[in-house]
Formats: C-alpha cells, structure tokens, sequence
C-alpha cells in the first residue's frame, strides 16, 4: 500500500517519513508528541479521499481538535463539514476512529506532480499525488503514538449484533491465546473487501471508496467466515452462512463509489450502479 498512501510528520521543520510505520496495521507505532505551533501531518494518496481510519495506540487526552486541508491551487484550504470520530470529551486522537470531511464547493484537489511544490513537504521528494495536512489546536499528549492510518469498514460492537457467539471469551481464547479482541480479523477482512471490490472492477484504489458505511455489513460477514474457517470443521456450517450472507450483502446496487475520482460524492454517484454480476 506504500505505493498509494505516503504519510509524513513534518515536526518543527524536519520531514519525517512515517510511511513505514503508519500503512501497516500489523507493525508497530509511532509516538507523536505533536506541537500545536509548529508541527503539522500529511498524507499523500494516488487519488482524492474524503476520509482515513486512525488506529490509535496510545490516546491523546489533551483537550484539542483536528483541522483538515487539502493542496489546491498551489496552497492549503480548509475543508468543510469535518467529522471527527478520534475524539472523545473535547480530545482528538483519545480514541481509534475515522476522520472525515468534504471539499469547499469552490475548491478541491490538485494532484501535484512534485511534493518539492507543496508546502511542508517540499524536501520529500513523492510525485503525482493528491495531499491533505492535519494540524491540532493544542499540543498533543507527549506520549501519544499512532498504529495505522488507512481503513477499517467493522468493529467489535456490530460484530456482536450479527453473531453474538462471537462474544464469546472461551471462543477467543480458542482462536488464540489471550485473544479479547478481533480487531485483526477487521482489519484483514477490511483487505478482503477492497480486494473483491478492485477484482470486480468496481474500483482500483481504495481511496475511491466515500461512503464507507454501506461496506460495513460484507465486512463484519467477512470477519465472521475467516473466524469459523480458523476454528475449524465443527464450525463450517458457520462459515458457510457466513460466507453466503457476505456474497448478499457485498453485491449492492449502489456502492457509492468515487467514480469522477474527485474526492466528493455527487448525486450521480449515489444513483449509478455499477457494473456488477450475482455468482
């Protein structure tokens, strides 16, 4: 994914490339002391976004909040209609979640040819990318650190409300030792689906996915088949419901895609089926 995502910290005027760390949820994470006043975040995708899943962690718990611009006309603009789902009691970055936002009506997008053009990243040397930068009105806690940036469509909570026995401790513990959480499983069936919507033509980066809710339901299904097929042959009538509800529920009639490849959702967008075939 390094190819389509790059992520920099420029921290008081040294550009530091997180690319490494930030793209993969299975590495590791990377302490932020972010600087209100002097620091700033970037992220570089082969197309327009309009949203990016943040794993956090550990969780800012100074109280500030995110701002969101994107590279146009050679400078940064805000963007509007900002939603923060990191922030938790006036903290961004207290909580993993996505964070999401449109364009101003009146601006948009530029994909830079050389990031030695944008401000901020002007020594990393990246071509042919669109860019947005985070800042945060306060400083973060010195101790805050970042896991992944990128997507994650399900979590836990609705989990449980399609298959409750998922719930289960003594289950987890089966599929690995000290296991309380399937956040992996999303994270890999979240793959799976971005996978299935690229072989079936619906999409060839996943930046063109905008309404990412209407992937939740294949993915949480997803989730559900890789865990049943781990626990083994007891558990193939569960894997193969699972599986059928995913192939229901992965061929929508809308997927909401960005198909102008401009970062925004238009009518048409929400309206136009794309080109895909029932098995």
């Amino acid at each position: 994914m390094i190819d389509i995502q790059r992520i920099f910290w420029n921290d008081d005027g040294t550009e530091k490339d997180l690319s490494v760390e930030l793209n993969e949820w299975r590495s590791g994470s990377y302490t932020l002391p972010f600087v209100a006043a002097d620091d700033r975040l970037y992220v570089a995708c082969d197309l327009p976004f309009n949203h990016k899943y943040i794993e956090i962690d550990t969780a800012n718990d100074q109280a500030t909040s995110v701002s969101v611009e994107t590279w146009y006309g050679n400078q940064w603009n805000a963007v509007v209609d900002l939603i923060d789902r990191t922030a938790l009691s006036s903290a961004s970055l207290a909580q993993s979640g996505i964070i999401e936002w449109k364009t101003d009506r009146l601006k948009g997008w530029d994909r830079e040819l050389d990031s030695d053009d944008v401000s901020g990243v002007s020594k990393v040397g990246i071509y042919d990318m669109y860019w947005i930068r985070m800042s945060f009105s306060a400083d973060l806690n010195v101790n805050t650190a970042l896991k992944y940036i990128g997507n994650k469509f399900s979590s836990d909570s609705v989990l449980y409300d399609y298959y409750p026995d998922l719930s289960n401790t003594s289950l987890k513990e089966a599929f690995e030792a000290g296991k309380t959480t399937w956040d992996d499983q999303h994270f890999i069936a979240s793959e799976m689906v971005i996978r299935d919507l690229k072989k079936r033509n619906i999409i060839i980066s996943q930046n063109q996915i905008l309404d990412y809710e209407k992937f939740k339901e294949p993915t949480i299904h997803k989730v559900a088949e890789i865990v049943y097929w781990a626990l083994g042959r007891q558990f193939d009538d569960n894997r193969t419901k699972a599986r059928a509800y995913y192939d229901e529920a992965i061929n929508l009639k809308f997927f909401g895609v960005d198909l102008n490849r401009d970062g925004n959702q238009s009518d048409r967008e929400k309206s136009t089926q794309t080109g895909y075939l029932r098995r």
